[in-house]
């Protein structure tokens, strides 16, 4: 494939997205039977054939999951090439004092050194935005002999992080700042900036502010694209067609790469329970319209297929009748399960794109802005599916 630039990139994954709305905006979770399925039966049928085996190996392999798809939606066929991103480079790095790593979880650790291994050393001193226990700015400035100054909103963990940069004698100092009601311009103006895994609203405010001060530099890893104040999100480059709900915006991230048998099957019942609930309450209220609650705590789960219906019947103030079919009543709650968990492959196949728009969406305004952008993948999607890293220089 020609190589393309970021905006020639961000104008075909708008394009692609708004075409083809109508495959990856339904949820099966919520509607029963999309409309697609109507349309394409052999697809549908080819979906709900799938056995346990092979529905987990499509739900864990996007290239796989792709290449069945597109034999009945061809179209599809794009996703490949508008998705793909270079790998960053690794730098050949010693590796830290096992001392240095106490306490952080193995996975996070990993990130954090494949992403000092895929940076250049900045020449300025670094800033290190919503850091958390400063792990990442630790690193680099023993690594680096740089000076840090970590961002974090959390006070307890300021303190813990003030505590270990005490132990571990590091030039790092830890600022107790809200990034989303602060100006941070003395901290970014001067500095290369890195955010690993910054959260929504977080990420998008450094853009914000990187820019506003003519920050030299910055290395962004952006997560949690739904998470923010807004329910719909606001693109920085006005032209595009594409309009994102905060549900739209929770798909481009409704992946996992590890998860244990056990956390596997609370998921699948949670899931089932659920939809047992709302084939309930469609029966009582006599509509079939999904209807979104609260979160329900984890303990429900732990105590019955009927017990978990009836709190949320009281939370949700709905009248129980005195007689209900539970058994017959969970057994359809699996079977929709069984349906939901095959026929969302279908909008999952869409997830990358939904984040690569999102991340050429910054990429191309900051290169409106002047800067001179890259976007990478720092690791791989086994070690954390949220593995793309935007670097710029002004």
């Amino acid at each position: 494939m020609r190589h393309i630039g970021y905006h020639e990139r961000l104008k075909q994954l708008d394009q692609f997205l708004v075409a083809s709305q109508h495959l990856w905006q339904p949820h099966p979770f919520k509607t029963e039977r999309p409309a697609w399925c109507e349309s394409r039966p052999e697809l549908t049928r080819a979906l709900l054939d799938l056995d346990e085996a092979t529905l987990a190996h499509y739900a864990s392999d996007n290239e796989a999951l792709t290449s069945f798809l597109s034999g009945f939606v061809p179209e599809l066929s794009v996703i490949p090439s508008l998705t793909t991103l270079p790998a960053t480079k690794q730098h050949h790095r010693l590796a830290t004092e096992p001392r240095f790593s106490a306490g952080i979880p193995g996975r996070k650790w990993q990130q954090i050194r494949s992403l000092y291994c895929s940076m250049e050393k900045p020449q300025q001193p670094i800033t290190e935005w919503c850091g958390g226990k400063g792990y990442l700015g630790r690193l680099l400035s023993e690594a680096w002999q740089q000076q840090v100054t970590t961002l974090e909103y959390n006070r307890e963990l300021v303190e813990a992080g003030r505590a270990l940069a005490g132990k571990f004698n590091v030039n790092q100092q830890f600022k107790h700042v809200d990034v989303l009601t602060v100006q941070t311009g003395e901290y970014l103006s001067n500095q290369h900036t890195i955010a690993l895994h910054a959260c929504g609203d977080l990420h998008r405010q450094l853009i914000r502010q990187i820019i506003r001060t003519n920050a030299p530099g910055f290395t962004l890893v952006p997560c949690c694209y739904h998470l923010g104040r807004d329910q719909a999100y606001t693109p920085f480059n006005r032209e595009l067609t594409l309009k994102l709900s905060r549900e739209a915006l929770r798909l481009a991230v409704n992946e996992t790469v590890t998860a244990h048998h056990n956390e596997i099957r609370k998921r699948n019942q949670d899931m089932a329970w659920k939809l047992g609930f709302q084939l309930l309450r469609a029966e009582l209220v006599g509509s079939s319209d999904y209807h979104n609650f609260r979160p329900v705590p984890r303990a429900w789960l732990q105590e019955g297929f009927h017990s978990y219906c009836r709190k949320l019947c009281e939370r949700e103030q709905l009248m129980l009748p005195h007689k209900v079919d539970w058994h017959g009543l969970e057994s359809r709650a699996w079977k929709r399960q069984f349906e939901v968990m095959r026929l969302q492959l279908l909008r999952h196949c869409f997830r990358r794109v939904l984040e690569l728009w999102l991340i050429m969406d910054m990429a191309v305004y900051l290169e409106r802005s002047g800067y001179t952008v890259n976007v990478s993948t720092f690791c791989t999607r086994s070690l954390t599916p949220r593995n793309i890293m935007i670097e710029g220089v002004l």
